[in-house]
């Protein structure tokens, strides 16, 4: 997986805290496979990450896998092959996952298996995307002024949700992670912020909402606190993974929804 960089923000929706990222030195190790797989409800947006070890927290040089045997089947009796592109990359253009489905991962590397089950939630709902003006609060200049852009959504009250926000302007995603439950706003309507994807007038702000199980958010939550220091922080640990046989990484199927804003000039 690439190195996150920039800002890691953990949002409960109705508390927000930042968390700084710095680099981390790897210990040498023996090599363990790393896993990337993303699974989503529309067509090419599936793909099959395979490395060695040591690409979790950084962007050097790395092993790629570029002869393994990829597939994801579902409960309702689909298989899906995915096929080599380039760099390490598996593609499938025919899986699109629908809600409630349940999705396994099937992987045969360098003479080993390795699998993983996740279940997509349902489909999330952007309501809708407002910007405000600031200038002299928040870290920004008084001689500066940008627009803090929010996200309006209704949870569903039917189960238990766990989002993933990711933010683009102009094209480009912003470093931050968005991340979020719903263990105070079941079935609310609410609001978030987006500090740290701050946009200037004429920006074109894309947001893409990814609804994802437990155990997806848990990796990612746990990715963020590996990468947090501190005077008291622990020793950082490896993500819990979902996938088996010791296997680095994680597989998601997700559903999502997306909207986007443009700033006035």
């Amino acid at each position: 997986m690439e190195r996150i960089s920039g800002l890691v923000f953990l949002i409960a929706f109705a508390l927000l805290s930042c968390e700084k990222v710095i680099e981390l030195p790897l210990n040498e190790a023996p090599q363990q496979i790393v896993i990337e797989a993303v699974i989503k409800d529309g067509p090419g947006n599936n793909y099959v990450k395979l490395s060695k070890s040591g690409t979790v927290y950084t962007d050097s040089e790395f092993d790629k896998i570029e002869d393994a045997t990829i597939s994801v089947s579902d409960n309702l009796g689909n298989i899906y092959e995915f096929a080599y592109q380039e760099d390490g990359v598996y593609h499938s253009d025919e899986l699109t996952v629908e809600p409630g489905v349940v999705y396994q991962l099937l992987v045969m590397a360098e003479g080993q298996s390795y699998s993983a089950v996740c279940q997509t939630k349902s489909k999330p709902k952007i309501d809708s995307l407002t910007y405000a003006v600031i200038s002299g609060q928040f870290g920004i200049p008084i001689t500066d002024t940008v627009n803090l852009i929010s996200f309006h959504s209704v949870d569903n009250v039917s189960e238990k949700n766990f989002y993933w926000i990711r933010i683009f302007r102009n094209g480009e995603v912003n470093a931050g992670y968005y991340l979020g439950n719903d263990a105070f706003i079941n079935g609310s309507y609410y609001e978030a912020q987006f500090f740290g994807a701050e946009a200037k007038n004429g920006d074109t702000v894309f947001v893409e909402m990814i609804s994802m199980d437990e155990a997806n958010y848990n990796y990612f939550i746990g990715l963020s606190n590996a990468l947090t220091t501190g005077p008291f922080a622990v020793a950082p640990a490896n993500p819990p993974s979902n996938i088996s046989n010791n296997a680095l990484g994680f597989f998601g199927a997700y559903s999502t929804d997306t909207l986007s804003i443009i700033i006035p000039n």
